[in-house]
């Protein structure tokens, strides 16, 4: 999850400095693990029964005080996510009493429960940006992905109640072998309604869910691969072949010339970071290398305990020399979720990647 796309060029170097000095700058809230739809490939979704046993939620007022801790120690973008956050008891208060402290906030949702009181309270002070996921473009999809035969049509009926109120909105989507086939009216749907759309052919294993496989839930390699040429060759459109050419000179002089050195590879555990709604701290959702509970240390403490962790962690040195890193979204994230461990290399990534690089060089 990453609170801080979509930045302006004045922020996005800002955040770059953040990186470099280590400054917590954006981070990931889970408010609850508890959603009113039930996807087959949710690896954070747990009944309340579960969650009660493991941990019972917290309150916004304690939510308050980490905000305020993060804030003094440098955090200035923070995502809302869950579960399905719009169940979350007191999320007004909370977003409320965030904004008041200066948090440029967003907000993840799948947008079923998004309701025209919703919309007004959200549009009297409004987030930097709605993220949607979009499951799939009819209820038939919904249904047989997600449980809910009607997630669609109430889909569509927040978009509406939001782009009334000058809300930004932005879809994700994930795709799964159950909506793989909704690809293409996905994309037209975003550009008709003039939303933009992040469209996701790689899907981590879910690390925190072992009742839930993680292949029949998602695509193989090779089916992965074809639908990232897809979604590429719509995003680009006219200049599709042109990226392809570039992309593939790239990858084909591309020498590695850094030397090898601990640190993961993204703005995780460097300036992001994500909680948990227990109140453990990780470098990402997907990683599970390093917990530290914020309620139980405080902010500071478990971000400085993630922060020196992850500059102490190295990455396979195949996948430092490999040429298809220009190509390959490989990250610790994805290490650690494929094989519980850092140090070595997500294979599902190489096969994806090399089945890519055949499909745009032919």
């Amino acid at each position: 999850m990453d609170p801080i796309n979509h930045l302006n060029p004045i922020e996005q170097n800002l955040c770059n400095k953040a990186d470099l000095a280590g400054i917590p700058i954006a981070g990931n809230i889970e408010l609850l693990p508890l959603c009113n739809m039930d996807c087959k490939m949710c690896f954070a979704k747990m009944t309340r029964s579960q969650m009660e046993a493991h941990s019972p939620m917290h309150t916004y007022q304690e939510w308050i005080d980490i905000a305020g801790q993060a804030s003094e120690a440098g955090t200035i973008f923070m995502l809302l996510t869950g579960g399905e956050p719009f169940l979350y008891p007191d999320l007004e208060k909370l977003y409320y009493g965030m904004k008041r402290m200066g948090y440029v906030l967003s907000i993840n949702t799948n947008g079923t429960l998004i309701d025209a009181e919703t919309a007004d309270w959200l549009a009297e002070d409004p987030p930097r940006r709605l993220n949607i996921t979009l499951y799939g473009s009819s209820d038939e999809t919904y249904r047989n992905l997600c449980g809910n035969p009607h997630g669609f049509s109430q889909v569509m009926n927040a978009v509406e109640q939001l782009k009334k109120r000058d809300i930004s909105i932005k879809f994700n989507c994930s795709l799964t072998p159950y909506n793989i086939h909704d690809l293409e009216d996905i994309y037209r749907l975003s550009q008709e309604l003039e939303i933009p759309i992040d469209i996701g052919y790689y899907m981590f294993p879910p690390v925190r869910s072992n009742n839930i496989g993680n292949v029949q839930y998602r695509l193989t390699a090779m089916e992965a691969a074809k639908a990232r040429y897809r979604i590429e060759e719509l995003r680009y459109g006219a200049a599709f072949d042109d990226y392809v050419a570039y992309s593939l000179k790239k990858y084909r002089e591309y020498e590695q010339t850094e030397p090898y050195k601990a640190g993961y590879t993204c703005r995780s555990g460097n300036s992001v970071y994500w909680i948990n709604y227990d109140g453990t701290l990780s470098a990402c959702s997907f990683t599970t290398d390093c917990f530290v509970n914020v309620f139980d240390c405080g902010f500071k403490t478990a971000w400085d305990t993630v922060y020196n962790h992850v500059k102490n962690s190295q990455m396979p040195l195949e996948c430092h020399n490999c040429k298809m890193r220009i190509l390959c979204g490989y990250c610790a994230a994805s290490a650690i979720s494929e094989n519980g461990s850092i140090h070595k290399v997500p294979r599902y990534y190489c096969d994806l990647t090399r089945y890519y690089i055949c499909w745009t060089a032919n």
